[in-house]
């Protein structure tokens, strides 16, 4: 508890206190709601049938048009890394994430957001994602690795291992779930098991963290000496609108969903400082994952 009252002083991101209120404007969505508060909403109860039937009748389009949980946000103004002013407890966030992507959580997403049912079975297994994803880190990693042939890959809670670029044969996954992983990619039973690596693959993991600098830390433990660190996450809000919010004028509100984070070039880059690491190469660029359209922040880190 005294870590979760203290870190709403610091940027989660890269440790500084600069930080700028950027009032309730951090949209709860309704899965998000229901799994990690407990909460849901629904038409206020009336003791008049007549009124409740029509409270029922309007309530799916009085909630698209404005009902929602709202709760505060922060900005860091050293890295505009944007951030819930209040952290969420840890244990609270891991009930996101029980049966994550499994059919139970679809199908109770679904429930809870309707239009999800549209992209449910592609998020994160669509051949386009997948593709694009590994050849984009492969692209980006060519000619910027020092291997030899005892080089060795960890994905640090990468599911099956499937986004970890082909680039050594010894590749190794460590995920919490229990799936199996591909072939080519030995899987590491629990954290206590995990060694050093010349390369660790962290992707689409510090959006969903709590505190993504204490996790990178902790990886960077698992990285050998003058190894490397991959970092990869989504860009949601673009620059200009990360500027508009410093300023205090953006006229929009951020969604919490599964994604409680969010990254620009200049948050990765503090964030890999932060974790002691040297910045090899950074990039920002828009992609198409084939069931939706995003921007990919992609780094590289050279530990010292």
């Amino acid at each position: 508890m005294a870590l979760e009252q203290e870190a709403n002083l610091h940027c989660r991101n890269c440790g500084a206190t600069d930080l700028a209120d950027l009032g309730f404007i951090g949209k709860i969505e309704p899965f998000f709601l229901k799994r990690v508060f407990n909460m849901e909403l629904h038409p206020q109860r009336s003791r008049s049938a007549l009124k409740q039937f029509a409270r029922t009748l309007a309530w799916p389009f009085r909630r698209l048009a404005s009902d929602r949980a709202f709760l505060e946000m922060q900005s860091c103004k050293a890295c505009s890394f944007v951030q819930a002013k209040h952290p969420f407890p840890e244990d609270w966030i891991t009930q996101l994430y029980l049966d994550y992507r499994s059919a139970t959580y679809n199908a109770e997403r679904t429930h809870y957001e309707p239009s999800y049912a549209a992209i449910a079975e592609r998020v994160g297994t669509d051949t386009q994602e997948v593709s694009l994803r590994v050849e984009g880190a492969t692209r980006f990693l060519t000619g910027k690795l020092e291997l030899s042939p005892s080089f060795t890959m960890l994905d640090y809670g990468g599911a099956d291992g499937r986004f970890l670029p082909p680039i050594a044969e010894q590749r190794f996954v460590y995920e919490i779930s229990d799936i199996p992983p591909i072939a080519g990619v030995q899987r590491v039973a629990s954290e206590d098991a995990l060694g050093r690596y010349s390369y660790v693959h962290l992707a689409h993991v510090l959006e969903h963290v709590v505190y993504p600098l204490q996790l990178v830390k902790k990886v960077v433990e698992h990285v050998a000496d003058k190894g490397y660190l991959y970092i990869e996450v989504p860009q949601e809000i673009n620059d200009e609108n990360l500027r508009l919010l410093q300023q205090g004028k953006a006229q929009f509100d951020v969604a919490i969903h599964e994604h409680i984070n969010y990254f620009s070039i200049p948050a990765v880059t503090q964030l890999m400082n932060a974790a002691g690491l040297h910045v090899v190469a950074m990039e920002a660029i828009p992609v198409n994952l084939g069931w939706a359209k995003s921007a990919i922040i992609r780094a590289l880190g050279k530990r010292h």
